[in-house]
């Protein structure tokens, strides 16, 4: 592969194992102003790519497809301070998942808890211009809350390794930040693949044939790429920095806007 890779986006996933038929990583080549690769990764493959390519390209972005945090009041009830807490304790993670008490839910036997112990949003996703699922919700359709949780050993790792997690730090590159598929593809119906195969189409050279030929087989592959190529258009923009006690602790989407606040360079 030629050129120099400045951004990549990664379709995550929480499975225990074999979650490289569901985690997908594209990457983007300025020179060639296309996705030139998209392919399966375990969750410590996409890890080792991402620090390999920023040892090689100190300006990288890297997009990844799940909750950075969880609600702000979810955090002070279990004593935590900071995300960086959260993430360095895979245990507590884990313990998490497996018992799926309030506010957690998903599992078998385990419903959507009616009230709610609080907000199940963060302010980011009651920003967004369409609502994503809860982060609480660790299963059954739609449900992003294993994948975030198991996403955060990595986050933990890339921070330690010296990548800048933003919003939680002030932006310098290599960075990472949140991103999520449904901004750059608006209403598309990705599970259909005629939906897919048009959506693909539009997308012209900015895909090299065999990832076209990934993303249109491929609802996770079609998500990374779709990802990566609105990433890329803020690959250039430094990141406001964030005064919001809030945001600093649940972190932020990227290219949500947050008005009035200390991110309202993000209007859309």
């Amino acid at each position: 592969m030629a050129g120099t890779v400045s951004a990549v986006a990664a379709d995550w996933s929480g499975a225990r194992t074999g979650e490289q038929r569901a985690l997908w990583l594209a990457e983007w080549d300025p020179d060639r102003t296309a996705v030139v690769a998209v392919s399966g990764r375990t969750r410590v493959q996409a890890g080792d790519r991402i620090l390999d390519l920023a040892a090689d390209a100190p300006e990288l972005v890297a997009g990844l497809d799940f909750s950075f945090s969880l609600p702000a009041w979810w955090l002070a009830r279990n004593g935590i301070a900071t995300a960086a807490e959260l993430w360095a304790d895979s245990t507590r993670l884990e313990r998490w998942l497996a018992e799926c008490r309030p506010p957690f839910w998903g599992r078998p036997g385990r419903s959507r808890p009616r009230p709610p112990a609080g907000d199940e949003w963060r302010l980011t996703e009651r920003a967004a211009p369409l609502r994503p699922a809860s982060t609480f919700q660790i299963g059954g359709a739609g449900a992003v809350g294993t994948a975030s949780l198991r996403g955060m050993a990595t986050l933990d790792r890339l921070r330690r390794a010296g990548m800048c997690v933003w919003p939680f730090e002030r932006w310098a590159t290599p960075a990472v930040v949140e991103v999520w598929p449904r901004l750059g593809m608006g209403r598309t119906v990705k599970s259909s693949p005629a939906a897919r195969a048009a959506a693909v189409e539009a997308m012209g050279e900015r895909l090299a044939p065999d990832v076209a030929a990934a993303a249109r087989g491929s609802v996770d592959a079609f998500d990374a790429v779709v990802a990566l190529l609105d990433l890329v258009r803020r690959t250039d923009q430094a990141r406001p920095a964030t005064t919001d006690p809030v945001v600093a602790l649940e972190g932020w989407i990227d290219g949500v806007a947050l008005d009035g606040g200390a991110l309202s360079p993000w209007r859309r």
